[in-house]
């Protein structure tokens, strides 16, 4: 599914989440090491993204990422919801719907944030997107799960 993506084919993402927040999240992991407890006190000291919660029933946190605009980026050429929100330099000139799957960078951005405090198994995956239609775009953070060879 991933083989001709440009995360795939340039074999990392060119953006790198910053180690301040990489060493806050260890902090609050251990305080508390539980999913649930987790999300409730990054969502809560507003550490990354807008949102941030944890389903117990797909075991899973979900990050809901602030907007390009927010930040002071996105494409200044293109006013349309992808233009504004979107991050990637790659993409956000398109006006044209992609497949979620075209935001895998956009997931494994938070890689090293959960990796190391869930340990390797975890599923980094668009959940929604703004360049495949959604209002908003959220990673899905899926715990004990690995990424499928097909």
């Amino acid at each position: 599914m991933y083989d001709s993506h440009f995360y795939t084919l340039n074999g990392v993402c060119p953006c790198k989440i910053e180690e301040t927040v990489v060493e806050r999240a260890a902090q609050i992991f251990e305080k508390f090491p539980d999913p649930m407890s987790f999300a409730i006190e990054m969502n809560r000291e507003n550490v990354i993204g807008k949102g941030f919660w944890y389903s117990v029933d797909e075991n899973t946190i979900f990050i809901t990422k602030i907007s390009a605009e927010e930040c002071g980026g996105g494409c200044s050429d293109n006013n349309t919801l992808v233009g504004r929100h979107c991050h990637c330099d790659h993409y956000n000139h398109s006006k044209e719907k992609h497949p979620k799957y075209y935001c895998k960078c956009a997931a494994e951005f938070y890689r090293p944030l959960f990796g190391p405090l869930f340990g390797e198994n975890v599923l980094m995956e668009p959940y929604e997107t703004v360049l495949s239609g959604d209002n908003q775009c959220t990673i899905a953070v899926r715990l004990g799960k690995f990424e499928s060879p097909d």
